[in-house]
This record gives structure tokens, C-alpha cells and sequence, in this order.
């Protein structure tokens, strides 16, 4: 499966405070719709180049990066389930993902505010990188 599918699928069975997230719902992949005006997006983006091992004909190991884009129509409703989001991705350490084994979602820094769209919701984002087995 793809990054964005396992990590999509990871997020909608997780436990999030703010909001119970759902696939096609409010959790998208790929992208960010216009509605509903509370929602999450997952973007895959560059990432590094794969990790080869002595020994091996094939990398063993990639690093993808991820952006998460929050949106919502109040700040504090957008910061809180970006953090939730954060926290959740965050916590991914050697652990299954669908069928993929995922070393680590790493964040490269804490939730930001990237902007305000067309309707003045805001917009939260944070990059990860995903290190997983090929």
C-alpha cells in the first residue's frame, strides 16, 4: 500500500480528542477540499534517498516526507486537532501499518500556522518524515 493509505487508515482508527477522524469524510488524501470547514489532509512530498545496507541489491529502507494540512474555521479548533494529529503521528515507532512496517514518523517541527484560505479558516501544517521498509 501506499504511505498516504497506511498512514490515512492509521489515523482514522486512532484515538483523536478533538475530532474522530474518517477516510473521504474529513481526512483526505492528497489533498484539501473546500468543505467540511473542519478537516485534515495528508500530502506526500520529498522525501530523502534511500538507506542501502552492505549486502543487499535493493535499499532496504525509505524516507518519505509527509505534510499534514489542517484546516479549520476557528484558530483554536485548528490547533488543537493539528497538535492531536501531531501527538498521533508522532508516537508511530516500529509498528505495522496495513502491511509496511514503519520505523518511525518523525516530525520536523511542531504544528505552524500556514495561512488563511479564500473563507478565513486557517490552516495548520507540519512535515514529517516516514522512514518504513520497502
Amino acid at each position: 500500500m501506499s504511505m498516504l493509505t497506511d498512514v490515512g487508515t492509521y489515523l482514522a482508527g486512532a484515538t483523536i480528542s478533538t475530532q474522530d477522524l474518517t477516510l473521504g469524510t474529513n481526512l483526505f488524501l492528497g489533498r484539501l477540499p473546500d468543505a467540511p470547514d473542519t478537516c485534515v489532509g495528508l500530502i506526500q512530498t520529498g522525501g530523502t534517498a534511500p538507506t542501502d545496507v552492505f549486502g543487499t541489491s535493493y535499499p532496504p529502507l525509505e524516507t518519505q516526507g509527509l505534510q499534514t494540512l489542517v484546516r479549520a474555521a476557528s484558530y483554536a479548533t485548528g490547533e488543537a486537532l493539528a497538535v492531536d494529529v501531531f501527538k498521533s503521528l508522532s508516537s508511530v515507532e516500529n509498528a505495522t501499518l496495513t502491511s509496511t512496517l514503519y520505523l518511525k514518523i518523525e516530525p520536523n517541527q511542531s504544528p505552524f500556522a500556514l495561512e488563511r484560505d479564500t473563507q478565513e479558516r486557517v490552516v495548520l501544517s507540519c512535515n514529517f518524515n516516514v522512514v518504513k521498509v520497502i
